[in-house]
């Protein structure tokens, strides 16, 4: 049941352009139609944001290039990642294989 409430919270939650804060207050962004979803965040020091890939065959990955760091491993369909943010600020990334589809996202840490 608990399962079926947060899928249903996480599609009305995605319907109007919302964040999904998952039961210990992770922040999940979605992985969907060569997308991330929201494609924008912002939140507190602190927060965790957790990356899931909802395609049916696609893979992607989330990769923070313009801090140095090396393309993320892919991510299958129901597979995940997280990141805990523990510094204010901007922090663009890509999926490495759609970036020129625009599979570009940024969390904002405040």
């Amino acid at each position: 049941m608990k399962s079926l409430l947060i899928g249903l919270v996480m599609v009305v939650a995605l319907g109007w352009g919302g964040v999904l804060v998952a039961d210990d207050d992770t922040v999940v962004v979605v992985m969907r139609d060569m997308a991330f979803k929201p494609e924008e965040v912002t939140v507190q020091v602190g927060r965790t944001v957790r990356w899931e890939n909802h395609e049916r065959r696609q893979f992607h990955n989330v990769w923070f290039r313009e801090l140095g760091e090396e393309p993320g491993e892919y991510l299958f369909p129901e597979e995940s990642m997280e990141r805990t943010f523990d510094e204010p600020g901007e922090y663009p990334y890509l999926c490495e294989p759609h970036e020129d589809r625009g599979m570009t996202g940024v969390i904002r840490v405040e």
